[in-house]
């Protein structure tokens, strides 16, 4: 291979990515959020394991997949852009602010709300453009 094309190899477009599907990219921020206090309870998790079952249709077998599937995206994952991103290509404004519901829940799901799961909770609005007024009113509807 002449050096030219060894050249334009090194700097050639690597291979896309593959997209990450909107069920993923929502296990993982329920799973960020219960882990946002450092420790993910086990009321956490079952909350967590309802939801998915009940809010994407999911038998125990396809829930257990997801959420191991979600665990590892999100141990190796660099940041939560990707998964993000996914869910505003995905989500229509419903979609987002019902998927905020879902992560106040998971916060209050030990009793208490964390500053650090608000924080996230809030961080995740903003990328979503959830606007303020919803932010709030999706925690409300939570309970918290």
């Amino acid at each position: 291979m002449s050096f030219l094309r060894k050249l334009s190899a090194a700097f050639a477009t690597p291979p896309p990515k593959a997209a990450v599907d909107r069920h993923l990219a929502m296990a993982v921020l329920l799973l960020e959020t219960a882990r946002a206090d450092f420790e993910r309870s086990p009321e956490e998790l079952e909350l967590i394991r309802q939801q998915l079952a009940r809010g994407l249709q999911l038998d125990a077998v396809q829930t257990d997949a997801l959420i191991e599937r979600a665990a590892d995206s999100a141990g190796t994952a660099v940041s939560l852009h990707e998964f993000v991103a996914a869910l505003n290509h995905e989500l229509d404004a419903d979609g987002k602010r019902e998927l905020l519901v879902w992560l106040w829940q998971v916060a209050l799901a030990d009793g208490h709300i964390e500053p650090r799961e608000e924080a996230l909770i809030r961080q995740l609005a903003d990328l979503l453009f959830v606007p303020h007024a919803d932010f709030v009113r999706t925690r409300i509807a939570a309970g918290g």
